[in-house]
Parts: structure tokens; sequence; C-alpha cells
């Protein structure tokens, strides 16, 4: 079941082209809605607003906000040609086009796509994409980036601040968005075609593929979104990448099943995968590094990947500089600076170990 509420916009807070940030009043109570323009027109006070509440009303932290359903003012203006349909079958389904249908007569369709041949960074958390991208940059600004999105998380592309930071960062190439997700510079229709895309129409050094905000845990041994990463090694593989994995390490994070290096990333390539990644480890003190290769050996992961222990000297010059306003679960990079450090030692690897 879904919450809808009937509300009044009061104001704009913030804008883009492609999301709007309104206060809006329900019933005598001054609240915060998320507005999509692609969806539902733009909004302007004094509009009536549907709204989806259901996140706020059960406290959820990663909802956060109510979401406009549609305006009873207004109707959208947007409308795009092409022909396939995302969030298919749900009342917002919309169409748009996406880069298969608009490349359906190009040599990319219709011949064997010759190879990824870059490196494909996967990572579990939306929050890696800042600091990794900012050093890659750093290390040579030259390297062209592009972000694919994956529909584990959030659907929309302008949901995320960190996306929106990083381009007007210039840090970011391209963004495609896979799937059910929307609003990327390219649509596409899974990850496969995004992949290939990120390579044909960004010629992309490196990818990122990551999901967006919001991803979904349960505290199950598999139910959890991130376990993903495993399927994506093998997608890379397939497409004649070069598959590298963020490990997700903390020791900030209250959960056991969370200390160390997760279980989220043990799972995923120890038991997920058949097929072989580079899996870089921020250099720390020994009994960190010893906990982590008993949790790899444990694993299985020590004889199936390729683990290799990153320096301090070669990642911490762009810490700093690469995670000052970075966040993850809510702790800021001197809360939890192993995560942070894993993100940046992956980056480093890429400069030392891939394209040295």
């Amino acid at each position: 079941m879904i919450n809808i509420e009937k509300a009044t916009v009061k104001r704009v807070l913030w804008s883009t082209d492609k999301i709007q940030c309104l206060e809006v009043l329900v019933g005598d109570q001054k609240e915060t809605a998320i507005n999509y323009p692609q969806l539902s027109g733009n909004a302007i006070p004094g509009n009536t607003v549907i709204l989806n509440t259901t996140a706020v009303r059960l406290g959820l932290g990663s909802g956060g906000f109510h979401f406009v359903i549609t305006n009873l003012d207004i109707s959208p203006s947007y409308s795009p040609s092409g022909h396939i349909i995302k969030m298919r079958y749900t009342p917002l389904q919309f169409k748009l086009m996406t880069w298969e249908e608009k490349n359906l007569k190009s040599k990319y369709q219709n011949e064997k796509f010759a190879g990824l041949k870059v490196p494909v960074i996967i990572g579990e958390l939306h929050s890696m994409i800042l600091p990794v991208a900012r050093t890659l940059k750093m290390i040579n600004s030259n390297w062209k980036i592009a972000y694919v999105m994956n529909d584990s998380a959030s659907l929309p592309l302008a949901f995320s601040r960190i996306v929106h930071q990083a381009k007007k960062e210039k840090i970011l190439d391209g963004t495609i968005t896979a799937g059910q997700a929307f609003g990327g510079d390219l649509e596409t229709v899974n990850i496969y075609t995004a992949l290939i895309a990120a390579r044909e129409e960004f010629a992309a050094d490196i990818v990122l593929l990551m999901p967006g905000p919001g991803v979904v845990g349960t505290g199950t041994r598999y139910g959890f979104s991130g376990i993903e990463q495993g399927e994506h090694v093998e997608r890379v593989h397939k497409l004649g990448g070069i598959p590298l994995v963020i490990p997700r390490i903390s020791f900030a994070d209250p959960r056991s099943r969370h200390r160390g290096i997760s279980h989220h990333t043990l799972t995923a390539l120890g038991e997920l995968t058949t097929r072989q990644c580079h899996l870089p480890l921020p250099a720390c003190n020994r009994e960190k590094i010893f906990l982590f290769y008993r949790q790899l050996s444990h694993a299985g992961i020590l004889e199936k990947h390729k683990v290799v222990v990153v320096s301090k000297h070669c990642y911490f010059k762009y810490f700093k500089k690469a995670c000052h306003d970075c966040y993850t679960m809510g702790r800021k990079a001197e809360q939890d600076p192993i995560f942070f450090a894993a993100v940046v030692a992956s980056a480093c690897f890429v400069a030392k170990f891939i394209y040295s």
C-alpha cells in the first residue's frame, strides 16, 4: 500500500531542469516534496499536487521526502521521441529514446562489438562515485570517465546530488541510465548496452558501474542490492573489459557484518562470480591487513581474484582533496576514513597497474 495525500505548493526551494524541491502544505503542515518535471511537469506556487508520502510516514531515512505523483493544475510538456517505456506497467510509465533505438541502423548494432578494453570500476554504494572520479581526474585530467547507473536503487538520476556535483566539477564526461533507471545523458535498456555506449559514445577510458542512492539491505546473506557486483564482474568479462571492484570496508559501521571488509563484498565475490576481478586494498596497520586477509581467505577470494595492497604513499596524497566533503551512510570521511581510503586506493590502482 502507498500513502497518497493532497498538498498545495508554497514555493520552489531549489530546482534544475530535471528535479524540483518544493515546500508544500499538507493540511496545515509545511513539508518538503520532490518533483520530477519529466513525469509531472514544472510545479509553481499555488499548484495542487498529489503526493506519495509513504517513505516519510514510515520514517525511512532513505526516503526523506514526499514525491509528486501528479499536478492537478498542469500537464507535463515533456514529450520525447522514441518508443521505449521505462517504469513499465506502473502509473508513471513514460516513453523516451534509448541509445539502442537511436542507433538501430548504426555499425554498433549490426557488427560485433570490438570489446570494452578499459577498466570498469564496480562499486556497491553511490557514495563511492565522487571520490573515485575526483582521484582519477587528479591523476590524469585527460581521462574520460563515464558513469553507468543501474536500476537497483534510485531510478531517477536527477535525485543524485553526487552526480550533480560531479558534473559541476566536470569530472564525469557522460552518464548512462540502464534498465528502469532514467535521466542520464544516454538511456539504455540494459547494463550491457550501457557499457558499450560508454565506450562508443563517450570514448570512456574508465567506466564507473554503480547504483544510484538508496540501496537495499535486509541483514540476510543474499538479500541486498550490492549482490549484483558478482554479476557485474561477469558482464564486464563478457564484453572484454577489465573488472575492478572497490571493496566496502569500514571500522565505523556498528554492524558486525560490515566490520573490516563487508560481507556484501565477500559474498558477491566469493560466491557469485566465476570470473576474476582486481580487488585493491588500502594499506593500513598490520592488524587490519591481517583481518582483511583472513576475511578474504575464508571467503575463497584470495584464490579466485587478484588482491593487491595499494601503498599509502600512492593514495594518501589524493585522499583529503578527493574526500573532504564526502559522506557515506551519514558518516564524514574523517569518521570512516578506511571506507574512503579503499575508494581512493582503487583509483590509484587503475593508474599504477592498468594505465602505467
